[in-house]
């Protein structure tokens, strides 16, 4: 159980050098943690998750409820503002700090980073594994392609398929203008009448014809 004392937190921390990570915050330290170490004593949870208690902050019995699955809190006392959700937002409103200073209070408090040398010696350490040949081969081929995306990339034809797409497309049309030319011997390709069988073609009738 930690000792969240503001005025003695307020000693070690640095607000203007040092940066919180509120994400890494809010997955690090949940508001039932930050409850408990405020003094707050929890009943056992509901099946929904539901917690009560008596409020930090107004002092009246059982009227603080905690949910454990949301980190929703909520305090039914007259005239108290102790709800929201999140241990930043719990923190800050039971002793009316900024979510700022209350980021760095919590972090000093709990060890998180940037007040935690051992994490950020973690995450700073260099990688000691050697470039194998064929990592080293795959990051040129990499960045081989990111330097050449047209032939990579989905969805884009290069110049030799364009012209094998374009030399089927002539054949199937030379084709179709063959089939259709036998469909029908009456009319050539052009579309004029074949000179063997001129004679024996006889043109429809027209409304000329039907007047006459």
């Amino acid at each position: 159980m930690k000792k969240l004392d503001v005025a003695e937190l307020r000693s070690k921390i640095d607000l203007d050098n040092l940066y919180v990570d509120f994400s890494i915050l809010r997955s690090a330290i949940s508001v039932s943690t930050v409850a408990k170490d405020s003094g707050v004593e929890l009943s056992v949870p509901t099946f929904e998750g539901d917690c009560r208690g008596t409020c930090p902050k107004c002092k009246k019995e059982k009227s603080f409820t905690l949910n454990l699955n949301t980190n929703r809190f909520n305090c039914f006392g007259k005239g108290c503002k102790l709800r929201g959700g999140g241990a930043i937002d719990f923190f800050a409103k039971l002793h009316e700090v900024s979510a700022k200073e209350t980021s760095h209070l919590l972090a000093c408090a709990y060890g998180i980073q940037p007040y935690s040398s051992e994490q950020v010696a973690k995450q700073d350490k260099p990688s000691t594994l050697a470039a194998t040949p064929n990592s080293t081969a795959n990051g040129a081929e990499a960045n081989q392609k990111s330097a050449n995306p047209r032939t990579t990339s989905r969805g884009v034809v290069t110049r030799g398929e364009f012209e094998d797409l374009k030399a089927r497309f002539e054949r199937l049309s030379d084709y179709v203008w063959d089939q259709m030319a036998q469909s029908d011997p009456r009319e050539s390709v052009d579309g004029s009448i074949c000179p063997d069988i001129a004679d024996e073609y006889d043109p429809p009738l027209t409304n000329q014809h039907i007047t006459q």
